[in-house]
């Protein structure tokens, strides 16, 4: 991944910021590293229904008070399609990924007339504790930077895994100590955060792609997440990883 190193950066502010208001300017720097224009993460934390309580962003106030103020998060189509997907996807794509009625197709003009064009959201789902999205936005009608969604993966799940915390934190609640993972799932691990495929690092640790395959869903089981970013940024918050496992000793 050649921004790698941009994202550690990254990931260093965000973990050792103090609340959620300089999360978020980290991720509005980061977004603008990325060449994005705009970013907003929503977050709700165990079984509630209403959009929050953390809720950062640098859209523009007046789309903030119509999406949050006037109650048109329902209306909402990108908020629909996150919540039943686990997958990043881009605004462009709506239509193939749900049934847009006319208040869906309104509300993203609405959203396009406010400079808000084209977004590649990032869902995420901590099952039981947390659920939300970060959405990557460009405000002219440019093209998504396409060298840039691999990090704006990695930058929506460490900045929501932070204000997870913070969260968590503030509450009293604090974090339950982390799963334990066995050696073999860290070997699989490392070798699928550098990118590698199940079946080249069967190859490369002399395991069947399908062994790979169970060794990574039982690790993610453990973790409760559902895709392997989320998995490798768990991992690396609670110390099972290091950037030289990811990106190795030569970067």
């Amino acid at each position: 991944m050649g921004q790698f190193k941009d994202v550690q950066t990254f990931v260093r502010a965000v973990r050792t910021a103090p609340s959620l208001t300089d999360i978020g300017l980290v991720l509005k720097d980061a977004t603008r590293a990325f060449r994005f224009d705009h970013f907003a993460l929503a977050q709700r934390l165990g079984n509630g229904s209403r959009l929050g309580p953390v809720r950062l962003t640098d859209f523009p106030d007046d789309w903030v008070e119509k999406l949050v103020g006037q109650g048109r998060v329902t209306d909402d189509p990108v908020l629909m399609a996150s919540e039943r997907r686990v997958t990043p996807f881009a605004w462009s794509n709506l239509p193939d990924l749900m049934q847009m009625n006319d208040r869906h197709h309104a509300f993203m003009a609405e959203a396009r007339a406010a400079g808000l064009a084209e977004g590649y959201t990032v869902p995420i789902h901590v099952p039981g504790q947390a659920s939300g999205l970060v959405s990557f936005v460009m405000a002219k009608g440019d093209p998504l930077p396409a060298e840039s969604l691999p990090a704006a993966q990695y930058l929506a799940c460490f900045a929501f895994e932070a204000a997870r915390r913070l969260k968590l934190a503030v509450s009293g609640e604090g974090e339950a100590a982390p799963p334990r993972l066995t050696q073999r799932q860290l070997d699989c691990l490392v070798l699928a955060a550098r990118g590698k495929s199940n079946w080249v690092a069967g190859q490369l640790l002399g395991l069947s792609e399908g062994t790979v395959h169970k060794y990574l869903e039982a690790a993610k089981q453990r973790y409760g997440v559902a895709t392997r970013t989320e998995l490798v940024v768990r991992a690396l918050y609670d110390g099972h990883l290091s950037f030289v496992d990811v990106i190795g000793r030569e970067a």
